[in-house]
């Protein structure tokens, strides 16, 4: 519901959250990317008209490069104790929502194709790490006049058509078994997905996306905040 309405959250909703009931990162990262592919044909296909076709199969190109990074990172991530990964991923969150609630660029017609180099390669690195690759798209397409159609349709454009090819290098890098498992739990929940889409897409066409953008980045603090704070207690 969250990503339907505002374009973005459907990771930073639910990895922290999983991860909090010890599901091993590797398959909450294909649970979420599952679920979030669902979502996205969903999001696309209602906004195909208003979506930049040509540029989200530019941007899935360059964040593939990413991807593939990162996905080495999530090897790493995953000989850490439960705890450690559980802080590692709320202070990811809390770190990319103070970075999207606090920086407010001017937008503009068109950016540098550097600024679209960096935010899509930051994607593609963060998502192979934990999943939560939507901040750097979200930033970079909120900084153009952009209508609020376009962004959304862009953003799930990009998650329809990278999302499968990340599901594949998942396979082969981890437990193939324990992958495919994963991603059959994530298409069981896809009439919640459905769901919770169709609200989202309601809510998004009748609230201001500030309104919208300022209610998730408080429910996000809150997740990331209850991972890490008995992580540093402990």
């Amino acid at each position: 519901m969250a990503q339907s309405a505002v374009g973005f959250g459907y990771a930073l909703f639910a990895t922290p959250l999983l991860v909090w009931i010890g599901l091993p990162i590797e398959q909450t990262v294909a649970l979420v990317a599952t679920c979030s592919l669902i979502q996205a044909a969903i999001g696309a296909r209602r906004l195909r008209a208003d979506t930049p076709w040509r540029l989200s199969l530019t941007a899935t190109a360059v964040r593939m490069l990413g991807v593939g990074i990162g996905t080495f990172g999530l090897m790493r991530l995953t000989t850490l104790d439960p705890a450690r990964i559980r802080l590692a991923v709320g202070t990811l969150l809390c770190l990319l929502v103070a970075v999207q609630f606090c920086w407010r660029p001017k937008p503009v017609e068109t950016s540098h194709w550097g600024w679209a180099a960096l935010a899509f390669s930051a994607s593609g690195l963060l998502s192979g790490i934990s999943g939560m690759g939507g901040p750097p798209l979200v930033l970079w397409a909120m900084a153009h006049t952009w209508s609020s159609q376009k962004t959304r349709g862009f953003l799930f454009a990009v998650f329809l058509t990278a999302i499968p090819l990340q599901l594949v290098l998942l396979t082969y890098t981890f437990d193939s078994l324990r992958i495919v498992r994963a991603i059959l739990l994530g298409l069981a929940f896809s009439p919640l997905v459905y769901l919770g889409t169709q609200a989202g897409l309601r809510i998004g066409h009748r609230i201001s996306k500030e309104k919208l953008r300022l209610v998730a980045y408080l429910f996000l603090l809150a997740i990331g905040l209850s991972a890490v704070v008995p992580a540093l207690f402990r």
